[in-house]
């Protein structure tokens, strides 16, 4: 390797390296755009640049720009492309520098070892993507930008800390494509991860988040073709928006959201095979397009919780594993091929008393006719009489008209429990149909079991006291008050 120490008077480094085959150069003194143009152009041979002594001051021709033909160079800044696809393998940047220039350091695929000094303000648009050496990056505190693309591509790249001093937003693909990042520890003054910020990053498992965390908004594609299978959000009590796609094509398995949410984009959570778990807040009552389609594999009791009134387009679009679908009361809408390929469904019930509005093939590749629709009675002509709702087997399902309370412990052919918030009924005959009320005749949920067992899970419930029907095999019928404690 050979090395050269210059005290450099900006714009005179051409002057002072008289060898440009040098691998280490030193530069104290001062430094503007005409020594990074020369630095580029005439030292192919550079690993090794420190600037840790030196000043980057201003510079401006109009008559001859040095890159990208910007005619005015700001002091304390890399310029943009100044040192973009060297083979440098080591940089120490100025102690005071503020400002990194677009793709300043672009596609130096042999950059491994850099610090971002404290001083650091702006690291603008693609400044290091590609360079694919990189292991960890700690932002400094006091950055207030964050480019797009800044970081992207950097295939070694494995941690990142970001926790500024003040509101930040994490760039638009900021880190998209770091195939090796694992961790990600975002401070609380993260306000905002924005589009494809960790977009296919496949290696990162899950996010740092405090409890305090001032995040309020998770933009369209953020962690799209990620890895991440965890996402506990509920805590994060000022976050309002997700945004389109997400999390879409990611190997969630669970997913908590806080009630603070108010707006889910479309496909949000598209496509995420391996969700078991999901729970959406009730602040969200328009089910956007697209959201939780392909998700067969989500064990949740209903799927659509009381205020929600607009189910978008594919929104359930190839839950083929679902059995029992329950549409609450407050439900005005469903879109097109929202329930199509649900090719497992049993039964459904439909409890709003205006028969809600459809889209185009809502229920494409379901064998309708033979399938139930329980509905109030009051309205059971209404939905016969209505398109695409009429191809079920249309069923007036009415709750019960006497009680019997002495069947949840004493009969013999019908018992009845709560374990938790597990209704539990055993007979000694088949169970056609479970159905609980609550006290004012309502239908929460219903079962058809085919079995001597059937269960209904009621966590979702309000209330203690319930009504619960059931419909043995050959029609014989019983129904009791339960309290659940």
């Amino acid at each position: 390797m050979w090395a050269l120490q210059v005290n450099n008077t900006a714009g005179s480094l051409s002057t002072l390296v008289d060898d440009t085959s040098i691998t280490s150069l030193t530069v104290t003194g001062t430094i503007d755009a005409r020594d990074f143009k020369f630095i580029a152009d005439k030292l192919n041979d550079l690993t090794l640049l420190n600037l840790g002594n030196a000043e980057i001051v201003a510079y401006s021709n109009a008559k001859s720009p040095v890159f990208l033909a910007i005619d005015t160079y700001d002091s304390n800044a890399i310029p943009a492309t100044a040192l973009m696809n060297k083979k440098l393998r080591s940089v120490t940047l100025p102690k005071n520098i503020t400002k990194i220039g677009q793709a300043a350091f672009a596609g130096c695929k042999q950059l491994e070892f850099l610090s971002l000094p404290s001083s650091l303000e702006v690291i603008e648009s693609y400044a290091f993507t590609s360079c694919n050496m990189l292991k960890s990056i700690s932002l400094p505190s006091g950055l207030q930008t964050l480019g797009e693309g800044a970081f992207s591509r950097c295939n070694e790249i494995k941690t990142v800390t970001i926790s500024p001093d003040d509101s930040f937003t994490v760039g638009k693909d900021a880190f998209q494509d770091c195939a090796k990042l694992a961790s990600v520890t975002l401070g609380d003054n993260v306000t905002t991860i924005g589009p494809g910020a960790f977009a296919g990053c496949g290696a990162l498992k899950s996010i740092k988040l405090n409890p305090t965390s001032h995040l309020t908004t998770i933009a369209e594609a953020a962690f799209a073709s990620s890895g991440v299978e965890e996402m506990s959000l509920n805590k994060c009590n000022e976050l309002n928006s997700i945004g389109m796609w997400a999390f879409a094509n990611t190997p969630l398995t669970s997913v908590t959201l806080p009630q603070s949410l108010e707006s889910l984009g479309d496909g949000a959570f598209y496509y995420n095979l391996d969700l078991e778990q999901i729970d959406l807040p009730s602040s969200i009552t328009n089910l956007s397009n697209y959201l939780l389609a392909g998700n067969n594999a989500v064990d949740v009791e209903q799927p659509v919780k009381d205020g929600v009134t607009h189910i978008g387009d594919y929104a359930f679009y190839n839950w083929d594993q679902i059995r029992d679908f329950t549409f609450p009361e407050s439900v005005q809408y469903v879109g097109t091929m929202a329930m199509a390929g649900q090719t497992s469904l049993e039964q459904v019930t439909a409890r709003p008393i205006d028969v809600p509005e459809l889209g185009d093939n809502v229920w494409e590749g379901v064998d309708q006719p033979k399938i139930p629709l329980y509905t109030d009675p009051s309205v059971a002509d209404d939905y016969k009489a209505a398109e695409q709702w009429k191809e079920f087997a249309i069923r007036p399902d009415s709750p019960p008209t006497s009680i019997d309370e002495s069947l949840a412990t004493n009969d013999l052919q019908v018992k009845a429990h709560f374990e938790g918030t597990m209704l539990i009924v055993n007979a000694s005959a088949v169970i056609s149909r479970v159905s609980i009320y609550d006290t004012n005749g309502v239908l929460l949920s219903a079962a058809t079991p085919s079995s001597e067992q059937a269960q209904l899970n009621t966590i979702n419930f309000i209330g203690k006291f319930y009504i619960v029907n059931v419909i043995l095999e050959g029609g014989a019928q019983r129904s009791f008050k339960l309290v659940r404690k």
